[in-house]
């Protein structure tokens, strides 16, 4: 037999783990490692098995995505007329907010008028310059579960309706 860490040819081996890797070495290559008995493969093998099949058991399940949620934040819905009106009050033009929260004349000028929806970076930005809120927690609406049984029409109800 040969070693598989020297080369040197042996009349016996020994299994040692050596950094993560078993190997087949003689009595003098036995100190840079750790003799331990190697597991069953088999083993070894199902409970890999087994604990991907429970990984993939999970990731299949299906899930609620709204649970455990009551409330969400959404846009208020008059919020152009909330920037203009908190803008106006501090006497500032178009041009000197979007100087203060870094933003372009034409980006107030959009939200004013109410052309594009913010993205939450520029709403969090026009929030903290103004002093104002334009988002608010409403209540979240859960979709209904479809039930297995069919509570509308079939085509044979359809059909003893006419016969009546």
């Amino acid at each position: 037999m040969i070693c598989e860490l020297c080369g040197k040819e042996t009349n016996r081996t020994t299994l040692v783990f050596i950094e993560g890797s078993s190997l087949r070495v003689c009595s003098d290559c036995e100190k840079f490692g750790e003799v331990r008995k190697p597991a069953k493969k088999e083993e070894a093998a199902k409970s890999t098995i087994a604990q991907r099949l429970e990984v993939r058991e999970r990731r299949m399940k299906s899930r609620d995505v709204y649970e455990g949620e009551e409330t969400t934040l959404e846009l208020v819905p008059d919020f152009p007329k909330l920037i203009r009106e908190a803008r106006m009050a501090r006497e500032w033009k178009q041009e000197t907010l979007a100087a203060k929260i870094n933003e372009k004349t034409s980006v107030i000028n959009k939200l004013e008028r109410g052309d594009i929806r913010p993205v939450d970076s520029l709403v969090k930005k026009v929030e903290k310059e103004l002093g104002i809120k334009l988002m608010e927690r409403v209540p979240l609406i859960k979709p209904e579960a479809k039930t297995s049984g069919s509570k509308g029409l079939t085509l044979g109800d359809l059909i003893k309706l006419e016969k009546e």
